[in-house]
């Protein structure tokens, strides 16, 4: 989502504009010198916005177990969780259907990634009518009542109505089979979707 930013002359002449003071008026630019010149200031430069990191995983899956699973080193990665899964549940209405998303990043100083998302429907149905829409992956067992993967960054899998997707990048060998590590962090979500 891309927010907009406004220069801080533009955002003042929106709050002044908004005033609706009968008092006495005063300009809001500076008087003139003798000469006619308008001193020139500086304008404050805009700020970004304070860093927001708010937990999107909601107890899915913890760093430890994600440890366990793949072996890497990984720790929870700061980011605004809350409004990734915002992001997921909006794309699920889009197509008329209604989850409660959860959204897991990991990440090393090395590079690896895992990243868990849940999706878990008000039915079974609603599940299954997403998963039928999937067709990129090759189906693979060992998790839960269907899975697809590319056996190497990608995994998803479904129970109930529980859809669960598990993106892992392993830093030193990114093209590598990693189905293993891939379902092992996906029966962990699922157990909790």
């Amino acid at each position: 989502m891309r927010r907009l930013v406004l220069p801080a002359a533009l955002l003042a002449l929106v709050a002044l504009a908004g005033c609706t003071d009968d008092g006495p008026k005063h300009s809001a630019l500076p008087a003139a010198p003798s000469g006619g010149e308008v001193p020139r200031q500086p304008l404050a430069s805009p700020t970004r916005p304070p860093v927001v990191n708010s937990d999107g995983c909601q107890g899915l899956i913890t760093a430890a177990q994600v440890k366990q699973a793949t072996g890497l080193p990984v720790e929870p990665s700061p980011g605004d969780g809350a409004a990734a899964v915002a992001q997921y549940g909006q794309a699920v209405q889009s197509i008329g259907l209604n989850a409660h998303a959860r959204t897991c990043p990991f990440g090393s100083g090395a590079g690896d990634q895992v990243t868990v998302v849940a999706l878990t429907f008000t039915d079974a149905g609603q599940a299954q009518k997403l998963w039928s829409t999937i067709a990129s992956l090759e189906a693979v067992g060992g998790v839960g009542e269907a899975a697809l993967s590319d056996k190497s960054k990608t995994l998803l899998a479904r129970r109930g109505k529980a859809i669960v997707a598990v993106y892992l990048v392993v830093a030193a060998s990114p093209n590598a089979d990693h189905l293993g590590q891939l379902r092992s962090v996906a029966n962990t979500a699922l157990s909790k979707a």
